[in-house]
């Protein structure tokens, strides 16, 4: 989903002080400069703006797209319809 990765992008601009447009699907989370509570971070954000909840998320999550197919996965599955 388009809108996921501009509100996933902006996340993380606010985060890290960066121009969101700097970032695209295939950045790698090291690439941007993510560490692992930077993750986390992002992450709760993400479970704030979207209303969801994330439980195992870390196991391969290595680019932008990565994150965003399993935040559109979790919004289908805890928001159907």
């Amino acid at each position: 989903m388009a809108d996921t990765l501009q509100t996933l992008k902006q996340i993380i601009a606010e985060k890290l002080d960066i121009n969101p447009d700097t970032l695209t699907a295939e950045s790698t989370l090291e690439d941007i400069g993510l560490d692992s509570l930077d993750i986390f971070d992002v992450i709760f954000r993400a479970e704030d703006t979207f209303k969801i909840k994330v439980t195992d998320y870390q196991a391969n999550l290595k680019t932008l797209q990565d994150v965003v197919n399993l935040l559109d996965q979790l919004i289908k599955e805890q928001h159907p319809g």
